[in-house]
């Protein structure tokens, strides 16, 4: 989701995405799909680590069929989107929203694939460059903070024009 509104590819058309239609564990397999159909493009799944968790033995595939595929995992722990709902609308009462990861460096060399861990931001630009050089599978754990907020976000039981644009702003229907 941060990426469908923070990056601006170019040329167009660079961006598959489920749209957070609750599609988790969607980017792996639609990043393996791409690379099978553009093998000269750099492919690369940006996935939030409760997402990654579902699909993550598709690694596998990846190493087996050597596809340079690059998974940038945002690791902060937990489901982010349900997080949010439970803060904003349940009171903070968590029901299954975080997890204890696996070590994801240590799984994906295990499964062949090359992976750094990034926690020190001042090595962001070095830990980039590493995991486009790389050639096959690479992954880079980018660890984040927990309860980063993702706008806009829909209501649960509510239609998309009473969406939050920010934790303050509601858009309201003018026919109301």
């Amino acid at each position: 989701m941060w990426v469908a509104q923070h990056y601006k590819f170019t040329p167009s058309r660079r961006l598959i995405a489920s749209g957070g239609a609750g599609t988790m564990g969607f980017g792996l397999p639609a990043a393996i799909g791409a690379k099978l159909a553009y093998p000269e493009s750099l492919v690369i799944d940006i996935d939030g680590d409760a997402s990654f968790n579902m699909t993550l033995a598709e690694l596998s595939t990846a190493v087996q069929y050597n596809l340079g595929v690059k998974v940038l995992l945002l690791n902060n722990g937990e489901q982010g989107m349900i997080t949010q709902l439970q803060n904003m609308f349940y009171k903070k009462r968590y029901c299954h929203a975080t997890q204890k990861n696996p070590d994801y460096v240590a799984l994906a060399v295990a499964m062949g694939v090359a992976a750094q861990q990034l926690s020190d931001y001042t090595q962001i630009d070095e830990k980039l460059q590493w995991l486009l050089d790389t050639e096959g599978p690479a992954l880079l754990d980018v660890i984040i903070e927990p309860n980063m907020p993702l706008w806009p976000m829909v209501i649960p039981g509510a239609s998309l024009d009473e969406m939050f644009l920010s934790d303050k702003v509601q858009m309201t229907d003018d026919k109301k």
